[in-house]
């Protein structure tokens, strides 16, 4: 979608880290922006940002792993703006533990969060753009669903969840004017997630590992959208390479990553 000046845009889980630079970014495209995050007052904060801007942008509190409210979301935007042209599935939780030792409840909500609540919003969003010919949906996936993580297997099951359903709506959705992109960034700086893992494991990726950040993050979003980018993967352009010889050779790539990674995130997953 090559023309973004005054669409709308909705963006869950805004309040913080990626969503809030992916927001700011579409804002600068002269896009209408709706925040969506569980807590307003981070919220409200960005809004007045936005506006300053000469965009309108427009708080709406939602839990994402409420269907009530992914509804009312969806019922809201169209409500205060008559049309919804870019969707940005980006809210999303971690779950880095010993697969034996996750709490059950942990698996369920981070499956709900981080792919349930992309399926429904998409349903929910999907027609509205059919109907008028154009839209694209943006899918915050991650390299753990290339190649899941040790120690992130609700996680990574998430992710690969995200990146399989977008290739699903670009076949469905060919020549309709609406698509959909995934973006897999690795460990983004001041993204939320890669801070709380940075925490527990005491200190930043190794070097070899490489690291993002939230604002790359976001470029890369507006790029998807303008070029209809089937995939972007972020972090050392070189990864691409590595992901397709893990396809090729399985075992070959599983060492490759247990060397690369393992150590690191079981500190992570494990507080060690």
């Amino acid at each position: 979608m090559k023309e973004l000046q005054g669409r709308t845009a909705i963006v869950t889980g805004a309040s913080r880290g990626i969503g809030h630079e992916v927001a700011k970014a579409l804002a600068r495209e002269g896009m209408n922006v709706v925040l969506a995050a569980r807590t307003a007052e981070p919220l409200e904060q960005l809004a007045t940002e936005l506006r300053q801007t000469g965009v309108r942008a427009f708080v709406v509190p939602t839990n994402v792993a409420d269907e009530a409210q992914l509804k009312a979301l969806v019922e809201t935007t169209l409500r205060e703006f008559g049309s919804i042209d870019v969707l940005v599935n980006n809210a999303g939780i971690e779950a880095f533990h010993p697969y034996h030792e996750i709490d059950p409840s942990d698996i369920v909500r981070t499956i709900q969060v981080n792919l349930t609540s992309t399926l429904l919003l998409t349903r929910y969003v999907l027609p509205h753009m059919l109907s008028a010919g154009r839209g694209h949906i943006v899918n915050m996936a991650s390299l753990a669903g290339k190649f899941g993580p040790a120690f992130g297997a609700a996680y990574g099951a998430s992710k690969a969840g995200m990146i399989a359903f977008t290739q699903s709506l670009r076949g469905e959705l060919y020549k309709t004017g609406v698509s959909a992109s995934a973006i897999c960034p690795g460990f983004a700086k001041n993204g939320g997630v890669y801070e709380v893992i940075k925490q527990r494991a005491g200190r930043g990726t190794p070097w070899y590992m490489g690291s993002t950040s939230a604002d790359a993050v976001a470029r890369a979003v507006v790029k998807s959208i303008r070029h209809d980018r089937p995939e972007l993967m972020l972090n050392f352009p070189a990864l691409r390479p590595v992901f397709v010889l893990c396809q090729a050779f399985p075992r070959l790539g599983e060492l490759i990553v247990r060397v690369t990674t393992r150590r690191f995130l079981k500190k992570a997953a494990t507080r060690k």
